[in-house]
Order: C-alpha cells, then structure tokens, then sequence
C-alpha cells in the first residue's frame, strides 16, 4: 500500500516535470507522447510475455511492438485530424472494446483470438485501444493564428478520470469493501470501492478542470461539467482493469512485470486506459462544446 502510494506519487511528478521542462522548449506534448510510447511498447511486451504462459497460446511475435509504435508515430506526427479519430478506427476500438467486456463473463476460458492470433491481440488491445488519446492530444482550440494546443490537458484529464478511480477504490474499498465484484477475477475489489472511486474521480477531475481555467487560463471545461464526464470515463476503469486481470490470472502471475513498486510493469499502469480512452474520445467529440460552457 505504501509503495503503491509513493510510486503514484512519484509518477504524477515525473509526469508533470516532463510538462512542465518541456514547456519551455515548446516540447511538451512531443515529451508526452514520448512517455506514452514508451509505456506502450513496455506494456505490449509485458503482455505478450504473458500470452506466452496462457496454455494453448501460440508464441506471439514482437513484430506487433513494431507495428504499434508505428501507428501511434504516424498518427501522431504524420496523420492528420481525421487520420487520428476517423470514424473506421474508432469503430474497432469499440468493436474490440465491447468484445474485451464480453471476456469478463468466461475469465477461465482464453479467447480463441488470442490462442490463434497472440500478435494481432497484443495490437489490438493496446496500441490500438489507447491511439484516441492521440487524437485527443492534437486538439487545438482557435482558429487561424490563435490556434492554442489544448489536447495535453485533455489527455491528463482522461488519465486522472481513469486512475483516480483506483485511489477511491483503495481509500474506500480496501477499508470498507464488503460486496465483492468479480471475487473469481480480482477479489480485492468491492461495489463500495466503486462507489468511492466514482467519487474520488468526479472531485479530482472537477478540481483540474478548475485549474486549467484559473491557473492556465485555458478555455476549459467547466468544473462540474467535467465531474459529469469523468463519471463514464471512471465506470469502464473498472472492468478494463478487471479484464487485464483475466489475462494474468490465466497466465498463473500476480502482476505483469516488476519495475514500478507497489503496482507492477507499465501494463499494470496503463491496463485501466484500455476501455477509457475510446469512450474518452467519443464523450468528447460529442459533448466537449456543451461542456465548456455554463448553463
């Protein structure tokens, strides 16, 4: 717990160190989306050397790490904005989302995509499932010469939705959890923790709402209106959390690596992004004008 809670810590500093010197080098979402990469492509090797210990899984292929880095660096640094959140791209990430959330009912059955096809899968689940944060990266908000790169907040406001949601789930649920979610998957989580992570996500994202509008004078969300949408963004960190469990419970591990105390590997880290980011980018596109206004 207290590891957990340093390396929490220690990772929202480095987190907005990166920002912040970036900054003043005009960098700062070229250094975030090099952070991004980099956990991606850990936690994609994380997984396939998970994919290995599932029995009856063929050996996957490393060539899939190649090939998400390169979708991630194309649509970052080459691909325009409907390249980023074209509408086929976004239907997969949901196809896939909603076929991911159709594992939690056999968590001891391996899907036959992944047993077939363990290169595609580790693709599939991770660098395409969190390229929408890509496109939220890139938002700009102005027009002509008054263009503002705001999508690096946004991104950070997924992020604190997605993982402020563990917070209320450790604060709430480890002391108060009585009602178990999936006790056969992960029995350390409970309807209380939910509840409190639900909470704790809505204050958190409300309170950075505010700051970017006071302190960074951006034209942000209003405060309580990001509270409302953080709400989906927390729910679906659950059960995309819940379904990187399936996976290493199939595969006979506690965690999927060991290089950050007190969580695990990077897909530890990142595994409740799986499901969020998709919905991230839909929330947005359809309710992110309604959102920055009062009323």
């Amino acid at each position: 717990m207290i590891d957990r809670a340093f390396s929490t810590i220690g990772l929202w500093v480095v987190v907005g160190l990166i920002i912040w010197v970036g900054g003043f080098f005009s960098l700062a979402e070229q250094a975030a989306f090099g952070l991004l990469s980099i956990l991606v492509v850990m936690a994609q090797y994380e997984f396939y050397q998970l994919a290995k210990s599932i029995p009856g899984t063929r050996p996957p292929s490393y060539s899939g790490i190649i090939a998400g880095f390169a979708l991630l660096f194309t649509l970052y640094f080459i691909g325009n904005e409907r390249l980023r959140a074209n509408y086929a791209t976004t239907a997969i990430a949901t196809g896939f989302g909603i076929y991911l959330l159709s594992l939690l009912r056999k968590p001891h059955s391996t899907p036959e995509l992944l047993q077939k096809l363990p290169t595609l899968f580790g693709f599939l689940y991770l660098p395409l499932m969190l390229s929408p944060l890509v496109a939220i990266a890139r938002m700009e908000d102005g027009v002509l010469l008054n263009r503002q790169p705001v999508g690096l907040y946004y991104v950070l406001w997924v992020v604190i939705a997605t993982k402020f949601t563990d917070v209320g789930g450790l604060i709430i649920g480890v002391p108060f959890g009585k009602h178990k979610i999936a006790p056969n998957i992960s029995p350390a989580k409970s309807w209380e923790g939910v509840i409190g992570g639900l909470i704790i996500s809505a204050v958190a994202s409300a309170a950075f709402a505010w700051f970017c509008n006071h302190s960074l004078g951006l034209h942000f969300m209003v405060p309580y209106k990001a509270a409302i949408l953080s709400l989906p963004i927390a729910a679906l960190s659950v059960p995309s959390d819940l379904i990187e469990s399936v996976f290493k419970r199939q595969a006979s591990v506690k965690d999927s690596g060991h290089t950050i105390p007190g969580i695990g590997g990077a897909l530890d880290l990142i595994d409740s992004l799986v499901l969020t980011a998709p919905a991230a980018l839909i929330l947005l596109s359809c309710y992110l004008d309604w959102a920055k206004f009062a009323g």
